[in-house]
Order: C-alpha cells, then sequence, then structure tokens
C-alpha cells in the first residue's frame, strides 16, 4: 500500500523546489541534512512521513533504475534480518531532472539511535550497541551492505529497524558497484566532483562492505552525535561481536573520524562557495538546500 499519494508528494515537491529556488528553508521541517541528501516531514491526513529527496537525476531510465535497485536492496537486507521501515519511492519530472523520494513513516520521538542512547552510560548502551553489530555483521557481505552508522537505527520496543536504504550499497559477484553512484555526486561542484569520483569514491564504498570498515566508522560517528564520552568502553563489543584480528583501537577510531571529519568539511566548504558563485556570479538560484555548517565534535 502506498504510503503517500502522487498528489501529496507533488505538492510537497513544489513547497521544497521554492525553497531550493529562493535559499530558504524556513518553511520546511527539515528532519536532517546528510552530506548531500536532505530529509525533510511532510504531513498529510493520514501521517507524518520522512522524505529523502535525493539528487535529480539525468534521465527517467536513471531514477527508475535506481528505485529498483531501493526495492531490491530493501529485499536483500530484509532476508538478512534487518528489519527495515516501510519505505516508498516516488519518481517527479522537472526541468532539473527526475526527483526520486524515498519516503517513510515518521518514527516517535526519541527512537531514533543517537537520541535513544543519549544520556545512557557505555555500560547501559553496551546491549544496544551490541544489537546493531549483530545485525551489521548478519548483513556485510561483498554483495550488500548497510551504513551501519547509528544515527539510521531506531528501537521501537523490543524492534531494531534500520532506516537508511536511499543509498542502496549493492555490488555484483565480480565486485562492481550496482548503482551509479556518480548520479548523486552531481550535486558536488566540478572540480572536487572529478576527485571524488575518481580517486575516492571506490575506497569509500568498500568500507561498507568490510566489518571492519563499519565498526570504525560507527564508533567514529559517536563522537558527531555528540556520544564520544562512551565509545572507548564499546571499542571491545565490535572486537568480540565481528571478530576482528588485529583488534581496533580508540587510535584507529580517533584517527578514522578525523580524516573523515576533515573530507567532508572540505567537500561543504566546496559546496557553499559554490553556492556563492551561483548566486553572485553567475545570479542564478542554487540547486540545492545545504546543510547550517555542521559541530563536528572531537
Amino acid at each position: 500500500m502506498a504510503l503517500v499519494t502522487r498528489t501529496e508528494i507533488e505538492a510537497f515537491e513544489r513547497k521544497l523546489d521554492e525553497a531550493v529556488r529562493t535559499g530558504h528553508a524556513d518553511d520546511l521541517d527539515v528532519i536532517g541534512y546528510g552530506e548531500i541528501t536532505i530529509a525533510v516531514k511532510l504531513s498529510t491526513p493520514h501521517g507524518q512521513f520522512a522524505c529523502k529527496r535525493l539528487v535529480p537525476f539525468s534521465s527517467r531510465q536513471a531514477a527508475e533504475r535506481y528505485a529498483a535497485l531501493i526495492g531490491s536492496y530493501v529485499e536483500q537486507l530484509g532476508a538478512r534480518g534487518v528489519d527495515v521501515v516501510e519505505t516508498q519511492t516516488r519518481i517527479l519530472e522537472r526541468l532539473q531532472g527526475h526527483v526520486l523520494y524515498c519516503v517513510q513513516p515518521l518514527l516517535a520521538p526519541g527512537t531514533l539511535g543517537p537520541d535513544f542512547l543519549r544520556g545512557k552510560t557505555a555500560e547501559e548502551a553496551a546491549p544496544y550497541v551490541q544489537r546493531i553489530f549483530e545485525k551489521i555483521q548478519a548483513s556485510v557481505s561483498p554483495t550488500l551492505a548497510p551504513d551501519g552508522q547509528l544515527s539510521n537505527w531506531a528501537f521501537q520496543g523490543e524492534r531494531l529497524r534500520y532506516l537508511d536504504v536511499g543509498t542502496p550499497f549493492l555490488r555484483d559477484e565480480r565486485g562492481r558497484q550496482l548503482v551509479d553512484f556518480t548520479e548523486q555526486t552531481r550535486a558536488l561542484p566540478a572540480p572536487v566532483r572529478v576527485i571524488v569520483d575518481r580517486f575516492m569514491l571506490r575506497e569509500i564504498l568498500s568500507a561498507y562492505h568490510s566489518t571492519r570498515g563499519q565498526a570504525v566508522d560507527f564508533l567514529g560517528n559517536l563522537i558527531k552525535e555528540g556520544l564520544g564520552d562512551i565509545f572507548p568502553p564499546l571499542i571491545s563489543v565490535a572486537n568480540a561481536v565481528f571478530g576482528l584480528t588485529p583488534e581496533i583501537t580508540e587510535k584507529e577510531v580517533r584517527a578514522h573520524y578525523k580524516s573523515d571529519a576533515r573530507t567532508w568539511e572540505l567537500m561543504q566548504a566546496a559546496r557553499r562557495a559554490d553556492r556563492w558563485l551561483y548566486r553572485n556570479i553567475l545570479r542564478k538560484p542554487y540547486p540545492y538546500l545545504l546543510p547550517p555548517r555542521i559541530e563536528r565534535l572531537g
């Protein structure tokens, strides 16, 4: 059953498109900014939904293929025991390209991983983190991987739910990416996009298909979520669940986080400069909504 109707998502897109055109998101109920995408709340008479708007695709065929891969991704994660939140995709044709929305029911406040663990001691958080690690361990393979960061999980009573299916980490048996992620890096300024696509993208994606990469990234992002005080004792949980050799160290996690934060800070700075160029030199609307400056702790 469809979560939202085409009429509802089209009206929502007009509102979001106006925000993109003017550069003002004050009238939007933004749930969160990814490094490239944005998630906004949509309220309807039959419920509230989180709508993740992906970077417009270059063709209808590219958007439809991406939507089909999201469907396959949800199915494959489910087969590995990952409880994925109900997901619907909608494609809208616009002048700037084919817009793909990933729509999910809005989860109750306090259930998302960072909010759920906030205020807990490392000892209290450990059983919940272990459950996440066990789901990651069960689903990571050379052909499939979740984005295991804490912000992509939610605790609904006894259920551990997974949210982020907008970036389907899928490969074929020969290790080739099934998703053309260069469609999404189109949001980056051209010089940065060339560097990312040619020299960085493969390494970034490969880390998701490694349990060590998943564990280090999960632990490092606890710093970004303001949970840096509880992550060192959780390293032993990661080492035990994933059976890592050599074992992860706190030094390794901090080094990874600093490197990752520096990379994304530079990308966002480049996007802000690109926005300035659009508005002040080209005198054109900047085609994306950018996040406010992200406080990367640690």
